[in-house]
């Protein structure tokens, strides 16, 4: 069983009743014996190799395409096992971390390539969501294409949409952590968006947020 670091799912994929205990050494709480949590060995390992790479950009050094970026942060994964750690906690330091290296990524670019490309890029990313944005209700992104397959339900992620719009207007203000807290409905045919594509969609709008507050 894997557990996806990703807000947006439609349904949990662990149970996430109250929490044992604290960890020994480790600022994550354990879940009950008979639950499934995160694997604590992944978990522990990718979090100190976040630390390495965080001073290592820090550096300014030549970085290898092995470096995590928030990119990657975002789209974590970690195994499941009994009595791992509390996926909401590790979610949210996960969050946490994402936006300190999205901010970082932001400060070494703008010193590499300045102020005036950075801006060329951001606005090339929003011509890029809104095109994806007026599409009408219902056209936005592409069923699943097998007819039983669940998907993300037209209409919540319609919603979503309209309140991007807003923002980029600005007529309604969005943060990243908006984004990441969405719950979409399940659903199957036409009824459903397919959730590959909403989620790569969604990582684009996070990266806007961010790279815009």
């Amino acid at each position: 069983m894997t557990v996806k670091h990703r807000a947006q799912s439609a349904a949990p994929q662990v149970d996430s009743k109250p929490a044992a205990k604290k960890a020994s050494n480790s600022a994550f709480t354990l879940v009950g014996p008979k639950e499934n949590g995160y694997r604590t060995a992944s978990v522990d390992a990718f979090f100190t190799r976040l630390a390495d790479d965080y001073e290592l950009m820090l550096t300014g050094a030549q970085l290898s395409k092995d470096v995590n970026t928030s990119r990657t942060i975002r789209g974590a994964v970690f195994e499941a096992e009994p009595g791992g750690y509390l996926p909401a906690e590790v979610d949210r330091a996960l969050d946490r971390v994402e936006d300190r290296f999205s901010e970082l990524e932001r400060r070494l670019y703008i010193q590499k390539y300045g102020q005036t490309t950075w801006n060329d890029a951001i606005a090339e990313l929003r011509l890029l969501l809104l095109g994806r944005l007026r599409r009408p209700d219902g056209e936005r992104f592409r069923r699943p294409s097998k007819r039983l397959t669940k998907g993300y339900f037209v209409k919540d992620v319609d919603a979503l949409c309209h309140q991007l719009m807003e923002h980029l207007k600005g007529q309604h203000q969005l943060i990243p952590d908006d984004i990441r807290a969405v719950s979409f409905t399940a659903a199957t045919g036409e009824l459903s968006y397919e959730e590959t594509q909403v989620d790569a969609f969604l990582d684009r709008c996070i990266e806007y947020l961010q790279d815009t507050l």
